[in-house]
């Protein structure tokens, strides 16, 4: 079952955020517009729940509420409130202390006093008041959960793109603008083309604001975070496609600041970014990441790139961690591999060097940065909701 998690839709909850001691309780005044038609559905017509005066005579203040409207009450909590849409009640013991009237305003108080992840069942104890505090209906409810994927629809999704103002987070932060989403379009140095691709995302449907941040440094990376939940009030995507320049040097030469930078840049600025927007995609039960990695990880790996390839592949085991954890909350983590992209950091190669790259490729071309974006879109979407610790090669055919 999928479950939209929207402004009017029922709150769902994650599994993993139930724990003993959790309450909810609803108040409602009772009708006798209700009690009658209970008894109309139900075809319990006994006068005792119809007749005022047969009330009184067996010494009833007057009739008598229906005890099972008593307990269909408590199911309109179990199956809105707590544990919520997915439950499934499983028994109630109820004890009756107290009859109810026409006009009593109740309160229906359930509270979770054992929780079985294994089972995924939860038993709560379960009260019905009166206006006066009088018990009405006592017991416990053993409940569980059914298994349920929460989607935030695409125009009240809040996306954070780093490296968002060319190639291919360019790509991605204008493909979810045509989707409806807000973007948050991060970059290092060029403004300019941020608020480029900014327009670009607000002329497709979405909305969109520039952020500039060196994600290679913890605390800006951090303040990149934060300013999308300022901006937009919560996160629900991050996609992480920043890089520091790629250069190429034999293993001996390099210095360990090279290697760092690329540390910092696709472990650290992630690990950050992530830190920041977890506890509110916990909360709603939804979060995507999505990580752009390299077909260089896969087998054997170009030479003279091994600070480059040993953080990228940093953060794929980073990634796994983070797939196993997070899952239970209806969070995925996902990576998209690419091979070469006709982005500019191949702009500087010669034709014959593209051209050769081309033919190397059993697809004999080169991915756009659009059929990457078109990959990442999907791990974002409705469709992708049960992958999560998958890596997703956009090679045509360079690695299988």
């Amino acid at each position: 079952m999928t479950e939209v998690a929207g402004a009017g839709a029922p709150r769902i909850r994650p599994w993993a955020t139930f724990a003993v001691g959790q309450a909810e309780e609803w108040t409602h005044e009772i009708l006798a517009s209700e009690v009658d038609a209970f008894a109309e559905l139900s075809g319990d017509v006994n006068p005792l729940h119809l007749d005022d005066g047969y009330a009184r005579q067996q010494g009833f203040r007057s009739r008598v509420v229906h005890g099972m409207l008593l307990s269909a009450w408590l199911s309109r909590v179990l199956g809105i409130l707590l544990p919520g849409p997915g439950v499934l009640w499983m028994s109630q013991e109820s004890r009756f202390g107290q009859p109810a009237y026409v006009g009593d305003v109740i309160t229906v108080r359930v509270e979770v006093t054992h929780v079985s992840p294994a089972m995924r069942s939860l038993v709560l104890s379960t009260t019905i008041t009166n206006q006066r505090g009088d018990k009405l209906m006592t017991g416990q409810a053993k409940t569980m959960m059914l298994g349920q994927a929460i989607q935030v629809p695409w125009n009240e999704m809040v996306a954070v793109v780093t490296g968002g103002s060319r190639g291919i987070g360019a790509a991605v932060a204008q493909a979810l603008g045509r989707q409806g989403a807000r973007v948050v379009v991060n970059y290092h140095s060029s403004r300019e083309a941020a608020e480029e691709v900014v327009a670009a995302v607000r002329d497709g449907g979405g909305d969109a604001i520039a952020v500039g941040a060196d994600v290679g440094d913890r605390a800006a990376a951090a303040s990149l975070a934060d300013a999308a939940i300022e901006r937009f009030g919560r996160v629900d995507v991050v996609v992480n496609n920043a890089t520091p320049p790629i250069t190429r040097k034999p293993f001996e030469e390099l210095t360990w600041e090279e290697v760092d930078a690329y540390w910092r840049t696709y472990v650290q600025g992630p690990f950050e970014v992530a830190q920041r927007v977890l506890p509110g995609m916990k909360e709603r039960g939804f979060g995507r990441f999505v990580h752009l990695l390299t077909t260089a990880m896969w087998g054997t790996p170009p030479a003279n790139t091994s600070g480059y390839v040993a953080a990228k592949s940093a953060l794929w085991g980073m990634a796994k961690g983070m797939a196993v954890e997070l899952a239970p909350f209806g969070i995925t983590v996902n990576a998209v591999s690419p091979s070469a992209v006709m982005t500019d950091q191949w702009s500087a190669e010669s034709e014959s060097r593209r051209r050769a790259m081309a033919l190397a490729v059993p697809a004999r071309r080169l991915a756009s940065p659009e059929e990457v974006a078109s990959t990442v879109l999907f791990l974002l979407g409705e469709q992708g909701a049960y992958l999560t610790g998958a890596n997703l090669p956009v090679a045509g055919g360079e690695v299988m």
